[in-house]
């Protein structure tokens, strides 16, 4: 009795010694699998992961009188978007204002009422959600004035109740009018960057910004592909643009105090570095860090040059800004918003070998996208 109940305890711990091992042996596998993945998503975003414009549409609905309401002028992002309308507009053979909304929800909407009071023929606007701007919105609605909206999330959300949709068109990205799936997809993919430079293997802090929707998506996409890696573990780091510069600074500097064995540091918003986050990582004092990254800004592309940062993944945002176009000039057409096509986009990996463009530029995406919206406005 003593005898087989001592072999069967053998024969359990071996079962167990076995089981383990082919665990240990299937999660190798797994993260070898998942660093191949990344490191070919990484050779395919240093070429460009880009889907192409529109190949048809309405000609150019000239004569208009539109405003474009920025996100706010003070940011390189958006004075880039309402540069790209503007750009786009003049081919449209539009009448154009850049109104500023300085990234204040309650500025955003007079400028609305203002727009509709002075009749223009359609509003666009950049990165503010509905139930921010609703109450303007609504006035909008009922005075027949069209808002195209880019990097926004309607009031018909599920994360703002499934209310009535009060954006006339939101822009169609590879895809998708919730801007939250774009962002995710860039999350998505500073987790394959991660994965691939570190060989799947160490800690990574992940900044993570808690008060915009948008931004919460793309931490969910790095967080979601990140735990793909068997070899990863992340210690987050939490704060929200409110805190920026002070006390976002000092929480940054404390997961990096926290976490000295982190291999990784990645944020999904590039202009952190140039608002604390370049003085935190500065004061580790080390050089072997994969710092990134993504929007891509002439500042972070010198930052990139000199060592402190790591790589950052690049957005279109004048091409945002020609999809704005597009959009709006399908609306003046009479074109149903659930058939505006997607209008493309995408993001280029940048690091040190890879896609720096010349000192003090913006990058540009490797499609002729201005030619294709042409194309289709000179009928």
């Amino acid at each position: 009795m003593t005898y087989f109940n001592k072999t069967k305890g053998r024969g359990a711990a071996l079962a167990t010694t076995i089981l383990g091992a082919a665990m240990a042996v299937s999660a190798q596998a797994e993260t070898a699998d998942i660093v191949a993945q990344s490191a070919q998503i990484v050779e395919q975003g240093y070429a460009g992961l880009y889907e192409a414009p529109p190949a048809s549409g309405p000609a150019a609905v000239e004569g208009k009188n539109i405003w474009y309401i920025s996100c706010g002028q003070a940011f390189v992002l958006c004075a880039q978007q309402a540069e790209g309308f503007t750009e786009a507009a003049e081919h449209l053979g539009w009448t154009v204002s850049v109104q500023d909304g300085k990234a204040t929800p309650s500025i955003a909407s007079d400028i609305i009422r203002q727009a509709v009071a002075a009749k223009v023929d359609g509003i666009a606007i950049s990165a503010f959600d509905c139930p921010g701007i609703k109450s303007a919105l609504l006035q909008a609605k009922a005075d027949g004035v069209p808002v195209v909206s880019v990097q926004s999330i309607d009031c018909s959300a599920d994360v703002f109740g499934s209310e009535e949709p009060l954006f006339t068109a939101s822009v169609n990205m590879l895809g998708s009018t919730d801007a939250r799936d774009f962002y995710y997809r860039f999350g998505e993919l500073r987790a394959h960057y991660v994965i691939a430079k570190s060989g799947g293997t160490g800690k990574i802090v992940s900044i993570a910004e808690t008060s915009q929707q948008v931004q919460q998506s793309n931490h969910q996409g790095f967080m979601d592909t990140i735990a793909k890696c068997e070899g990863c573990e992340v210690a987050e780091s939490k704060f929200n643009f409110g805190q920026v510069p002070s006390p976002a600074t000092q929480i940054w500097q404390s997961a990096l105090l926290q976490n000295p064995d982190a291999v990784a540091v990645e944020y999904g918003i590039d202009a952190l570095m140039e608002l604390g986050l370049q003085t935190a990582v500065r004061q580790t004092g080390r050089r072997d860090l994969i710092v990134g990254g993504g929007e891509g800004f002439p500042n972070n592309f010198e930052q990139i040059r000199s060592g402190t940062q790591t790589f950052s993944i690049g957005l279109p945002f004048k091409w945002f800004g020609w999809a704005v176009a597009d959009t709006m000039n399908r609306v003046q057409a009479g074109e149903a918003p659930e058939d505006i096509p997607s209008q493309g986009t995408g993001f280029m990996f940048v690091d040190a070998e890879h896609n720096l463009p010349a000192s003090g530029e913006m990058l540009e995406p490797n499609v002729d996208f201005r030619s294709a919206y042409l194309s289709i406005w000179n009928g």
